[in-house]
Order: C-alpha cells, then sequence, then structure tokens
C-alpha cells in the first residue's frame, strides 16, 4: 500500500506544468498589456535619453549658430533649429534630464510620503487621520504658484526649490483616494482573521493592508510623475523654471509668437516630448495596476 501511495504521488508530480521562466512571462505580459508596453517603452527612451544626452545630442545644447536661425528640419537638423540657432533636437535631448530628476524626486518626497499618509490615516484613524487630512485641507487652500514664489524669494532659482515646490504640491494628491481605500481594506475579513490570531495592528497594517493598496499606490505615482513634468514645464514657460535647457522653456511665450509666424517646430517637437512622457507615464501605470491587483486579473 505504501509502494501505490509513493508511485501515485510520483506519477502526479511528472503531470505538474513547469512554471514558465520570467522570459515567457515578460513576453505575456506584453501581449496582455500593448499600452502598457508602449508606455514602458517610452519612458525607458526618455530616461535613457536624460542619463546620456550629453553623448547621443549631436550638438552642444546651448550652442549658438550651429546654422541658420529658424532653418526648418533637414538631415544635419532632424527638428530644426531655434531663433538662437541652437538645435532643438540636442535641446530636447538635454531637457530629458532635468525634466526626470525634478519629476523623480518630487514624486518620491512628495507623492511617495502622501500616499504614505494616506494609508496611514486611514488605517490607524483617530488624531492621526485628523492631522493628515486637516493638513491636506490647508495646502489645497494654498496655491502653489504662491509657494513656489515664496520659496524661490527665500532660497533662490534653483533646481532644489522647484523639486521642494512640486512636491509639497504633489504631497496630498492623492491621499483622499488612498485613504478611502484603505478604510475598505481595513474592514475586510482577513483583518479581522489576523486580529483573531494575534496579530498587531502594525504586523496587519504592515503585512495584509499594505500590500493591497500598493497598486493604487503605483498608479497615483506614475500619474504624479506626469504632473511633476507638466508643472515644471509651465514654470519653465513662464521663465521661472532652471536656467538649462527645458522643454517648457522652448514653448515660451517668445518661441509661440514666432511658430506664429510659420516656424512650427520650434515649439511642436518640445510639446510632442512632454506630451509623450506624460501619456507614457499614465499608460504604465494603468497597466501596472491590471498586473498587480489581483481583483483586476483575469
Amino acid at each position: 500500500m505504501a509502494t501505490k501511495t509513493a508511485s501515485t504521488a510520483a506519477f502526479d508530480w511528472a503531470f505538474v506544468p513547469a512554471r514558465p521562466g520570467w522570459p515567457r512571462r515578460m513576453a505575456r505580459l506584453a501581449r496582455q498589456h500593448p499600452a502598457g508596453l508602449f508606455g514602458l517603452i517610452v519612458l525607458v527612451l526618455f530616461v535613457i535619453l536624460g542619463l546620456f544626452g550629453e553623448q547621443l545630442a549631436p550638438y552642444p545644447a546651448d550652442e549658438l549658430s550651429t546654422g541658420t536661425p529658424l532653418q526648418g528640419p533637414s538631415l544635419s537638423h532632424p527638428f530644426g533649429l531655434n531663433q538662437l540657432g541652437q538645435d532643438v533636437f540636442s535641446r530636447i535631448v538635454s531637457g530629458a534630464r532635468i525634466s526626470f530628476i525634478i519629476a523623480f524626486w518630487a514624486v518620491f518626497l512628495g507623492a511617495g510620503s502622501g500616499a504614505f499618509l494616506g494609508i496611514l490615516g486611514g488605517y490607524f484613524g483617530r488624531w492621526i487621520d485628523y492631522i493628515v487630512q486637516r493638513s491636506g485641507e490647508a495646502f489645497a487652500a494654498f496655491p502653489g504658484l504662491v509657494l513656489f514664489l515664496m520659496l524661490r524669494t527665500a532660497f533662490g532659482p534653483n533646481l532644489k526649490t522647484i523639486i521642494i515646490s512640486i512636491g509639497i504640491g504633489a504631497l496630498f494628491g492623492g491621499n483622499r483616494i488612498l485613504r478611502g481605500q484603505t478604510i475598505i481594506e481595513r474592514n475586510q475579513i482577513y483583518v479581522e482573521a489576523a486580529r483573531a490570531v494575534g496579530c498587531s495592528e502594525w504586523r496587519i497594517f504592515m503585512r495584509h493592508v499594505l500590500p493591497n493598496v500598493l497598486p493604487l499606490v503605483v498608479v497615483i505615482m506614475s500619474g504624479a510623475i506626469g504632473a511633476a513634468i507638466l508643472a515644471e514645464s509651465g514654470l519653465a514657460f513662464l521663465g521661472l523654471g532652471p536656467t538649462e535647457a527645458s522643454w517648457g522653456r522652448d514653448m515660451s511665450g517668445t518661441n509661440l509668437s514666432i511658430a506664429r509666424t510659420g516656424y512650427w517646430h520650434v515649439v511642436v517637437f518640445p510639446g510632442i516630448a512632454i506630451s509623450l512622457v506624460v501619456l507614457g507615464s499614465n499608460l504604465l501605470g494603468d497597466a501596472l495596476r491590471d498586473i498587480w491587483d489581483p481583483r483586476l486579473r483575469k
């Protein structure tokens, strides 16, 4: 009887299909989420441009008179030249570095901290939730541009000032959404079961509730990346952004007036770069939510 049981167990294990390797799993996810794959490719491409922009750009971003000013797209200048004779393609490549540095640190410090505070307040409630929510209402009533101007006056027009101001603006962006989702998770049966077996509240929060809310955090932070790039571009458009090459600076009012006279390439290509990054971050966030959230899996 023992021999039969052992042989049966061996027979059953022989027909258990092996788990596919990670290349096959990645290929399957790419087929299931083509929009997310597109967003990932766009973001990776612009991150590479940001990291190796100086090596990839055919001309220095601030070099003047690389050709005839306002020259249209050509083989030597694929995106044309602006009114100063600077290569538009080189400025877009160099502007990717500034945009992603600001977006990454602003989202990491601002949206990341705000997401954790929203989840923390939603689970523990009481005075923690009261402080977090009242602080969010106070920041919502304070204009972000005024906050940036105050910080700019106090600390100067540098990169850190822009990162801090955009990060503070993103601090309570998805706070209420995460708070509501955490309250729903807190009242689920698995939380009551964990309490019944003697788990502490902090262990339940870290091991059970937080992982189930993380997919929503990913979606909010991916959208915050696009919003941070738009905020930086808006400040640069107004002349309040960094002095380095920037997509928003290349779409300033002076360039818009030049574009109206027929030199469309001066503002169209920087605008396409901004639109692609924002679209890619949103598509990738939606795909990651569908992959990581078990309630949305098919």
